[in-house]
Parts: C-alpha cells; structure tokens; sequence
C-alpha cells in the first residue's frame, strides 16, 4: 500500500508566466477579503485571502492561475485560494484543508505554490519538516498530512497559492 508523500519542485514555472501572474497579483486592484478563523472559524487567526475556486464559486481571477492547474497532474480542482500572511512571529495550527482529507487516498493533493521568498513557510506535524517559502517553489503532498502556514518574520507579506485537487502523483520532483 502506498504511503503519504511529499515532493518538492523549484523553478515550477516559467519566468515569463510567472511574472503575468505576479503582475496581477501584486496590482493594486486585486480583491482581497480578510478572512476571520484561518484553520477553524473563530479560532481567533486573521490573514488574507481570495477564493479562486469552492464549489460552486468561481472566482473571476480564477484562469489567471491557469499555469500552476497545467503543471499539476490534476484531474479535477477541488478548493483554490490565494492566501497572504502578514509578518509575524506565527505558526498557524496543524490541519488538513478539509475533513474528507483526514485518511490516506492516493487520488488526494494538496499543493502550496509560493510567490514570495522570505523565511515563512510550510510546517508538518508528523516529522516537524519545514519547507521554506521560496519564490516560484511548489510543495506537494498527500492531502491526508497535516501541516501549518508559518508566517515570515524577515518580509512583510507571504503570498501563496493553495489548491486541492483529484490527480495523479506529481510526474516531476524531488520526494521529500
């Protein structure tokens, strides 16, 4: 039987799609909502956020991302979102990003593609792993592992697209 896996993959996009993309994120004009309770509502956490896709929303800035869901050996998008940490000294909680994700399904994975270089990250709770936040790096993993945001302390702002989705295990990668 297999096992949850990660995989890591730098350099995940070309620069040019990678630069359109930022273009749009980074404008002035982007809608963010901030979002109250990060891992459970009410759990007293804010950040950022702009849902791209939840059933049955979708949002208007959704194709814009449409290189990350190419590159990704998806079959079918189950929840999207841009999030955008603020700096402080936080390690958000453990989770899954969703409760059909708590046992093992190799069909099940959850990706965070990181915009910003900085020392925030992603954090696993079986091993302690972190993962550094580096620009244009795709963290990948079985959805069933838990993990934590970590927001950076050496920039003002980590941005990070967070997508779930029904597919194929990553066809490039370095498992980790």
């Amino acid at each position: 039987m297999e096992k949850p896996t990660r995989w890591i993959i730098d350099d995940f996009l070309p620069e040019d799609e990678l630069e359109v993309m930022e273009n749009g994120l980074y404008h002035s004009d982007f809608p963010w909502k901030t979002l109250y309770g990060v891992v459970n509502r009410y759990d007293g956490e804010k950040r950022m956020v702009h849902s791209l896709y939840k059933e049955p929303r979708r949002s208007d800035y959704f194709d814009k991302f449409e290189p990350i869901y190419r590159e990704l050996n998806l079959m079918y998008v189950l929840t999207a979102k841009i999030n955008l940490d603020f700096k402080q000294d936080k390690t958000y909680e453990f989770h899954t990003d969703s409760s059909i994700f708590n046992e093992f399904n190799p069909v099940l994975f959850t990706g965070i593609f990181n915009f910003t270089d900085c020392n925030g990250g992603t954090k696993f709770e079986k091993d302690g792993k972190f993962i550094k936040s580096k620009r244009n790096r795709m963290v990948i993993f079985s959805s069933c592992l838990r993990h934590a945001g970590v927001c950076p302390t050496d920039e003002f702002f980590r941005h990070g697209l967070n997508i779930n989705w029904v597919g194929e295990k990553p066809v490039r990668g370095e498992k980790i």
